[in-house]
């Protein structure tokens, strides 16, 4: 234990710039500390900027067009889905030229990648602005007052165009990751939390609707993300910046290959944890969606250490696995998962005796979810955490195959579970579904396969 923490003292040391580093594999270590410790300062910001912003939106909107906003936010999460897995593919092929330190290789992953995300944004952006004028949003958002049913179509339309606009940009993250640079990633991620938390009270002091704050809020975070690319091609990393002859067809195989089974596995993902507010809406109306996407989004923070070191852990992993580094792969999985599950269960279970009057002061009383929800919540953030944790291996060492297999099964049982529970048990009967998929399908088959990857 003195071994450990010792070195854990120095590396938070050389993370700090104190000392020099020695060699490749402590470098390694260091880059993961510093990306962790700016995760959490990172993650302190957005968790100051949720803080006011929930209550004060909630608040401001009333719970139907709050719902409303939550559910725009979760459609525009399924339209993701259309990057087809590139940009989480780009992690595993732009660390494997950072493994040969070949610039060449790296600038044909990221050209291939972002023209391919222009070009997908294009088709998008002309497919659903042609469908838009003849859908009935008040209908599919299940909105009754007159206020809610006038703005919820032109908010949508907002929300997608804005949303286009940034899907190239999206490789940037990814990029810094790839580099283990995930440290200013971090810091792009808390000025746009901020800029969004500023452009949100703006709105609210002005007196503006729905449609005022889906343009402020979102775009804020749309400039912030221009800026990061701005400085990343032109000054960071020059040679990354994306070229349309730089585009080559085995680099858009790799990311293709390796990005359909991501693809799978972020609609699998989508399922299981975004369906949930579209049930709920459904089943229970707009306004049921509101304790329930703020108890989701309090219980997110139990599982923040997994949160912010796995930006850090998964191309780390990849770039360890390029150059046959098992060992240090295992070794550090097991330390990752250990302080994962004890920070997430020290952090959820205050939530799940003290979350109602957490929830009461923080978001208001029509906030407040039964107890009930609470318990599983909790029980859901330690599943999620660990699991999470160990996706970061099979994920960098490209066993994603299996990992295919376990998401489908596991989305298609979540929603049968979710629609039967939530008519018989209202909001818990949700997240028990949720619970129970993932208990089925991917707790103990994944954690086997993790142990196998380790091994092997």
């Amino acid at each position: 234990m003195s071994a450990f923490l010792f070195s854990a003292v120095r590396h938070v040391q050389l993370a700090l710039g104190v000392g020099q580093v020695q060699d490749r594999v402590q470098g390694r270590d260091v880059r993961i500390v510093r990306g962790i410790f700016s995760g959490l300062a990172g993650r302190g910001v957005a968790t100051l900027v949720s803080f006011i912003s929930v209550p004060l939106t909630v608040r401001y909107l009333g719970p139907e067009r709050y719902g409303a906003w939550v559910t725009i936010s979760t459609v525009i999460a399924w339209v993701a889905l259309a990057d087809f897995g590139l940009s989480n593919s780009l992690t595993n092929a732009v660390s494997e030229g950072y493994a040969k330190n070949s610039q060449d290789l790296a600038q044909s992953y990221v050209s291939a990648a972002f023209w391919s995300l222009t070009g997908i944004a294009t088709v998008l952006a002309l497919i659903f602005f042609c469908i838009w004028p003849s859908v009935p949003w008040d209908r599919v958002f299940n909105v009754q007052t007159a206020l809610a049913r006038k703005e919820v179509g032109p908010a949508v339309a907002i929300a997608f165009g804005i949303f286009v606009m940034n899907f190239p940009a999206s490789i940037v993250t990814k990029i810094y990751g790839a580099y283990q640079e995930v440290a200013k990633g971090n810091a792009w991620s808390a000025a746009g939390n901020l800029l969004g938390l500023a452009a949100l009270i703006t709105v609210t002091q002005l007196k503006g609707g729905l449609v005022s704050l889906v343009i402020a809020v979102s775009g804020a975070l749309w400039l912030v993300n221009v800026a990061s690319a701005v400085w990343l091609f032109a000054w960071s990393k020059p040679w990354l910046r994306p070229r349309p002859d730089r585009v080559t067809f085995p680099a858009m195989r790799k990311l293709t290959s390796l990005g359909g089974m991501f693809f799978a596995i972020q609609i699998a993902a989508l399922v299981l944890f975004q369906t949930d507010n579209l049930i709920i809406a459904h089943y229970l109306g707009a306004a049921a969606v509101t304790p329930y996407s703020v108890t989701w989004r309090l219980f997110t923070y139990t599982a923040l250490f997994q949160i912010v070191a796995s930006p850090s852990y998964w191309p780390a992993y990849a770039e360890a696995f390029s150059r046959g580094d098992r060992a240090w792969v295992r070794h550090r999985f097991r330390i990752n998962l250990r302080i994962t599950i004890g920070s997430t269960l020290a952090l959820a279970l205050p939530l799940v005796f003290f979350g109602q009057w957490i929830i009461r002061k923080w978001a208001g009383s029509v906030a407040v979810p039964p107890a009930s929800l609470l318990l599983w919540m909790g029980i859901w953030s330690l599943i999620y955490s660990a699991m999470n944790s160990q996706s970061c291996v099979l994920a960098s060492s490209g066993r994603v195959k299996i990992q295919v297999i376990y998401s489908i099964a596991a989305s298609v049982v979540n929603l049968i579970l979710s629609i039967v529970l939530v008519q018989r048990l209202g909001l818990v009967g949700v997240i028990m579904g949720t619970v129970g998929a993932f208990l089925i399908c991917v707790v103990v088959p994944q954690t086997v396969e993790v142990e196998r990857s380790l091994r092997e």
